[in-house]
């Protein structure tokens, strides 16, 4: 399944951000190389980086709560909030 993550931060979160982001991006990098990450990109506010927008592909729901139980900006209380929505890609990207 794909699934839309929208991470946004806690107004204040730039120095938990900062202290889990080596974790997140080594687990990112994990999730690529195995064909579970798609895509990622930061969102943006006034040029400073205000949460995170991720394109997964998890065999099943509950390897998608794996990947919740475990990922450095949700356990490190990065995300103020997060939106997972499932989806599909659309054939010209996949």
């Amino acid at each position: 399944m794909t699934y839309l993550v929208i991470g946004r931060d806690h107004k204040d979160g730039f120095e938990r951000r900062q202290q889990n982001r080596a974790a997140h991006l080594e687990g990112a990098k994990k999730l690529k190389e195995e064909g579970k990450l798609l895509y990622a990109v930061a969102i943006l506010e006034e040029g400073k980086m205000a949460g995170s927008v991720m394109v997964m592909n998890f065999d099943s729901e509950a390897e998608l709560n794996d990947w919740k139980a475990n990922e450095p900006y949700l356990t490190g209380d990065v995300w103020g909030s997060v939106e997972i929505t499932e989806g599909a890609v659309a054939p010209l990207f996949s």
